[in-house]
């Protein structure tokens, strides 16, 4: 029997990447300022986060399935420490670029091999369910970090961000080093290295794979896009400060939450399939308005976020049922299936943020019109799966 990991450990190699995702995100204005560059050139620190995160999953989900889970997860996050470490003493634009695609390496690795050790050692609606439950428990990390850091910029100064994220990193390498078991089925199996990629050619082919990938993507997609405007919305065109968008962003992380307990509750009973069907109705529900209030001169910190929050518990539903639908295509290969999914997931929401960082300056709500066009592919990829535990 595979040992199983506690639930303490999950969560604290799945928190880095929300971490560093989110508790930089209120200082970008300030970094713009800092480093006298523009808004869309320090954005970059989220795109080449996200496309680090990409990249390193197609990599390390195979790599984890030939040589182990545990030796890949304490690799990265060193690697999360290190680039951590680097961005608190960078001097220049490009030093700082350079940090974030170390810690999106390194906390992509933690992410992606946090959901494959959960499929290891369980079924797909009980796979879901777990994601569903580790997730409610990291989510307190995008709920607190975007204030966090709002206020950490605010008093301390955007360096000491970057110190903060090297101490979480620096925790998490000792409790992995003294907690985390191995888990992957088949470590040890001499495999070529051309083999060790032999699985995305089978999962590119496996219909339900891509359908629930497709609706992952434009998903999280969506909420990347928001990470990457929001914070130019509510500094430069509403006038508020970054710790607004720091206290503001708990109601969205609050609304993920609920959606993830919720998806705990229910799976075992309604399946996968339907929960995250689900999950795509209420968000696009919820953007649907959000996009309307947008184009009214009532859209404040309060009406952009709310909206966000309702769409936020769709989230919360559709995100852990597409992944474990995902995983389990292939479940001997879990790791794959998570390097295969995470890399096209985060690659999606990378280039939303390019598309995004552009279109704000000239038209805010933009960033409403495309969440809502993404969700719409959501849907449209998701209309025949199969609905089924």
């Amino acid at each position: 029997m595979t040992a199983k990991p506690s639930l303490t450990v999950l969560v604290a190699i799945s928190t880095l990447q929300p971490i560093a995702l989110n508790m930089l995100a209120p200082a970008t204005p300030a970094l713009a300022r800092n480093f006298a560059t523009s808004y869309a050139t320090i954005q970059l620190t989220l795109t080449l986060f996200l496309v680090a995160v990409a990249l390193t999953q197609l990599i390390v989900g195979p790599l984890s399935d030939r040589y182990g889970r545990r030796p890949c997860v304490l690799a990265g996050t060193a690697v999360f420490a290190a680039g951590s470490v680097l961005g608190a003493l960078a001097d220049s634009a490009g030093t700082l670029l350079f940090a974030r695609v170390l810690e999106g390496a390194g906390s992509g690795t933690t992410f992606a091999l946090a959901r494959a050790i959960i499929r290891d050692t369980a079924g797909r609606d009980q796979a879901a369910r777990q994601i569903a439950t580790v997730t409610m428990v990291m989510v307190v990390a995008p709920m607190i970090t975007p204030y966090l850091g709002g206020h950490i910029e605010t008093n301390l100064g955007w360096r000491m961000i970057f110190w903060s994220m090297a101490a979480a990193a620096a925790i998490v390498l000792v409790l992995v080093g003294l907690r985390l078991p191995e888990t992957a089925p088949n470590v040890g199996v001499r495999t070529s290295l051309t083999g060790i990629f032999r699985a995305f050619p089978e999962l590119a082919r496996d219909r339900s794979f891509i359908r629930n990938v497709v609706a992952l993507a434009m998903t999280s997609a969506a909420f990347f896009a928001f990470i990457a405007a929001a914070p130019f919305i509510v500094v430069e065109t509403m006038g508020r400060g970054s710790d607004t968008y720091g206290a503001y962003f708990i109601l969205n992380a609050f609304g993920y939450m609920v959606g993830n307990f919720t998806m705990s509750r229910l799976v075992l009973r309604h399946g996968t399939a339907k929960m995250a069907w689900i999950g795509l109705i209420i968000s696009f529900v919820a953007i649907t308005a959000a996009f309307a209030i947008a184009l009214t001169p009532w859209w404040t910190p309060l009406t952009l976020f709310l909206p966000l929050a309702i769409s936020a518990i769709g989230n919360g539903l559709t995100l852990p049922g597409a992944t474990a639908a995902a995983l389990s295509a292939r479940p001997e290969l879990a790791g794959s299936a998570a390097g295969l999914a995470g890399a096209l997931q985060l690659g999606s929401g990378a280039l939303a943020t390019v598309v995004i960082s552009s279109l704000v300056g000239h038209w805010p709500p933009a960033l409403m019109a495309m969440m809502w066009l993404m969700l719409v592919v959501a849907l449209l990829a998701l209309r025949r799966e199969p609905r089924k535990r």
